[in-house]
């Protein structure tokens, strides 16, 4: 018997088993957020490290400097973003100070797209996508996804809006990771959507094509307009993204059992490598997974982050779905046996997670670890999508080469 038909009995009654599951696996995040509120550990740092960028990029002096920040008691984190981004905050401050702009940004933009992002991550219906595989992915999150008040997590939900509320037209999805890439080049990566259409394999090509050397001209044109302080943001850049903080993706994977560091060419060249193979799994899957348009969604906006080197807490969210997902799909073409293996893999994988963190123990990298059973699935899902396609001939819908 296969773990979710496991998980079917255990939670068939609503209240002492559903319920009781649903509390297990969201543990890990609900105590971390207990324990940060009640102890008023450090919250709220990155739109802090804009709002006092911004208010030191307006004193003409370099946002990127170690200096004392001219924003009260509060610790802000390392600012990272262009020149450019901080501009955009100038009015705000002027007109409501750090903090006024602070709460403008939780209520009018923080707060509606972690709601949005958690509905589509557990509470949006989707036919065959079982909730407890959802919650099971949901325990791979770190409270941090929802206390740091990253505008990555804002952008997230922004091109989920782009894809959700306009599913026949692209072109506002396009601006929308434009616009993203200006603040966060890595959205780029979102253009691999393309990729998993379902139409002609030299359509996905060439609108994927044309997309990405637009975007990269967006940025490079970000560069050329950087200003004074230019070059201090792109040594900031390298500093904290690659060397300090590394993520709980790849870069930290090679660091963490590798030893090797995230900054490295040689670590750069392995997450190309990475990166082209979750590419080519999520390309199966879409091929050959049999899934509906719901689906296909959340294969995308899932896909894209994980296959990211450089994964952060507020990138997580929308995996949730996406590795609930790649259960159903080996669930319905990967044969009694591969459920019964992967499915009994995935649930105890999580499930030891969830046991670790409720014992304290740290030596157990619940987040790192998870995305590394994300990962690994991917792969081998996109496997049993290939041999699924070879050993059945072809699939009951082709798309069409018009």
């Amino acid at each position: 018997m296969d773990a979710l038909s496991v998980l079917r009995r255990l939670t068939r009654i609503p209240v002492l088993g559903c319920c009781l599951f649903i509390a297990f696996c969201v543990y890990p995040v609900v105590a971390g957020l207990y324990v940060m509120i009640t102890r008023h550990h450090w919250m709220l740092m990155d739109i802090d490290a804009v709002l006092c960028g911004a208010k030191t990029l307006a004193s003409n002096h370099s946002p990127y400097a170690i200096h004392p920040r001219p924003c009260g008691d509060i610790r802000p984190a390392a600012y990272v973003y262009a020149p450019q981004v901080a501009y955009l905050f100038m009015p705000f401050l002027k007109a409501l100070g750090v903090a006024g702009t602070r709460w403008l940004f939780v209520a009018v933009l923080l707060a509606p797209a972690t709601l949005f992002l958690l509905w589509f991550a557990l509470g949006k219906r989707f036919q065959d996508i079982d909730y407890r595989y959802r919650f099971l992915a949901f325990s791979a999150l770190t409270s941090m996804t929802f206390v740091c008040a990253n505008v990555g997590l804002v952008m997230h939900a922004m091109v989920l809006a782009s894809l959700f509320f306009f599913p026949k037209s692209r072109w506002p999805f396009t601006a929308m990771v434009l616009a993203c890439a200006c603040v966060k080049p890595t959205f780029l990566a979102y253009f691999v959507i393309f990729m998993l259409d379902d139409v002609a394999l030299w359509r996905r090509v060439l609108a994927f094509a044309w997309r990405a050397v637009l975007g990269v001209g967006v940025v490079y044109l970000m560069i050329l307009t950087d200003g004074h302080f230019g070059k201090a943001w792109q040594r900031t850049l390298h500093s904290v993204t690659l060397a300090r903080q590394v993520g709980m993706g790849w870069f930290e994977l090679t660091n963490f059992v590798f030893h090797v560091p995230g900054s490295s060419q040689l670590n750069v060249e392995l997450a190309v490598g990475f990166m082209a193979v979750m590419t080519l799994a999520g390309m199966a899957i879409a091929q050959w997974g049999r899934l509906d348009p719901d689906e296909r969604l959340v294969l995308g906006v899932g896909l894209v982050p994980l296959m990211t080197p450089r994964l952060l807490d507020y990138d997580m969210v929308l995996i949730v779905p996406f590795a609930a997902l790649l259960m159903t799909v080996v669930h319905r073409i990967g044969g009694k046996l591969a459920a019964f293996v992967l499915s009994w893999i995935f649930v105890l994988w999580l499930g030891y997670g969830i046991v670790a963190n409720i014992r304290g123990d740290a030596t157990w990298h619940r987040t790192p670890m998870d995305m590394l059973l994300f990962g690994c699935l991917t792969g081998v899902t996109g496997l049993i999508a290939l041999i699924h396609r070879l050993t059945n001939g072809k699939p009951e819908t082709e798309p069409s080469a018009a």
